[in-house]
């Protein structure tokens, strides 16, 4: 994958602004400029709080190369979206720029066989552990969009990092669990092993650069969402290796307790 620039960029919103059909009926597409260009976004109306959801897993995302576009936050006047309200006071909107080279699409129920065997199966677990890190339990088939040349594309993270539970809850990503599908269990134990090689990486995740790729001066009220977000994150780490294996379903646990178990303790209790 192509190295990214992690930047949360900053935007303003050009009119005219068309509203996008989604389920949450709250995404708009328009120009947007930018500190560098002018180009085409999706802009999301949300609170604080989603904004900073949806630009750290983002920035994370980018950071460790996986397939996403880059975020902004947009300045939008709230006469370009009718009657809708941006969500909060500083009329900033997250932005996801469109690709503006190759069609996108969006992935559908019946497409869930053929995406197992046309993204590379190497991206295809960075993503599901990521998810599974960032507690996204709805990744397929809504929030997974592919283009002409196939490459899928994450989208869609502001109900990610939940206030609500505890560091080492199991999300049972959707995509883990599509990759695990009929395997045997020897399988789904190499499964894990090439997992936690991703999650090895989370560990030396430089978190001080992270928030200030985030520009929490740029969207007040932030910081506090951020840090809150990333100790979660942080506490979440050390119990993936549980939280995997519990979400692609292996289920000889005791076999985990035994090779834990150190050489010199096995040794005492056999003799």
């Amino acid at each position: 994958m192509p190295f990214n620039d992690a930047h949360i960029q900053l935007g303003a919103a050009i009119p005219p602004v068309e509203q996008v059909s989604t389920r949450k009926g709250r995404t708009f597409l328009a120009d947007i400029q930018t500190e560098n260009e002018r180009t085409r976004a999706y802009l999301k109306l949300l609170n604080i709080g989603d904004i900073a959801r949806e630009a750290l897993c983002a920035t994370l995302a980018r950071l460790l190369g996986l397939p996403i576009a880059q975020a902004y936050y947009v300045s939008v006047d709230p006469s370009y979206v009718g009657d809708q309200l941006i969500g909060n006071g500083q009329n900033i909107a997250f932005g996801l720029k469109q690709d503006p080279y190759y069609p996108t699409f969006p992935v559908r129920s019946g497409d869930l066989d053929r995406l197992v065997h046309e993204w590379t199966q190497s991206d295809a677990l960075a993503c599901a552990v990521f998810d599974e890190w960032i507690f996204n339990s709805d990744r397929l088939p809504n929030n997974l969009i592919f283009d002409s040349t196939k490459v899928y594309w994450l989208i869609d993270h502001d109900e990610t990092l939940p206030n609500n539970v505890s560091p080492d809850t199991p999300a049972n990503s959707s995509l883990l669990r599509l990759l695990s599908s009929s395997k045997s269990e020897f399988e789904l134990w190499k499964l894990r092993d090439k997992a936690m090689k991703w999650v090895r990486q989370y560990e030396s995740t430089p978190w001080k650069r992270v928030l200030e790729l985030l520009r929490p001066n740029d969207l007040l009220g932030s910081e506090t969402h951020y840090l809150r977000y990333i100790e979660f994150l942080k506490n979440r780490v050390p119990a993936m290796h549980d939280i995997i294996t519990t979400s692609i379903g292996i289920q000889q646990r005791h076999l985990d307790l035994e090779n834990r178990r150190s050489p010199i303790d096995r040794f005492k209790e056999e003799t």
